[in-house]
């Protein structure tokens, strides 16, 4: 007979840090962005960009000084998912595409369009809102967890201001 005996101990390092609840303030679950961040690290930072218009929105995730993931909405003028999607530099159209023709996702980011209705009176007519998430290169990449982050991110736009008309 053959005795085994091991312990189970985590190739990574503890994360010192909470995962956040939103994206500045767009509500998402820990569960969802959590597989996508550092499993290890000491300090998270979240800081939205300045925001130039009224139509573009990002923020921006770091640990221990490093960037690991964004998140974006945009109105764009006559854009598609494939324009919008060539702007995230680690999604292609070709690599996995929700079925519903809504969202396109990569280990590293995804992009959705953002259901608005109605839409905004200030927009001009033809104008849709995206998501888009990037992993970076100090994140982990995952694609299951990237179409979940991004259909998720998606959903909670859909509720803001800047989406609807209340």
């Amino acid at each position: 007979m053959i005795t085994v005996s091991g312990c189970s101990q985590s190739e990574e390092p503890e994360r010192a840090f909470k995962v956040p609840d939103s994206l500045c303030g767009t509500p998402v679950s820990p569960d969802l962005l959590s597989p996508l961040l550092p499993a290890g690290g000491e300090k998270l930072e979240m800081k939205a960009a300045p925001r130039a218009a009224a139509s573009a929105s990002s923020c921006h995730l770091t640990v221990d000084g490093a960037a690991v993931l964004s998140s974006f909405w945009e109105w764009r003028i006559e854009a598609d998912l494939a324009k919008v999607a060539r702007s995230n530099p680690y999604v292609n159209l070709g690599t996995h595409e929700g079925k519903d023709g809504t969202y396109v996702y990569a280990d590293k980011g995804g992009v959705s369009h953002v259901t608005c209705e109605p839409v905004q009176v200030s927009l001009k007519e033809g104008g849709k809102m995206y998501a888009r998430i990037i992993v970076s290169d100090k994140g982990r990449p995952d694609a299951a967890a990237s179409e979940n982050l991004i259909r998720s991110y998606a959903k909670a736009l859909e509720k803001l201001p800047e989406c609807v008309q209340k």
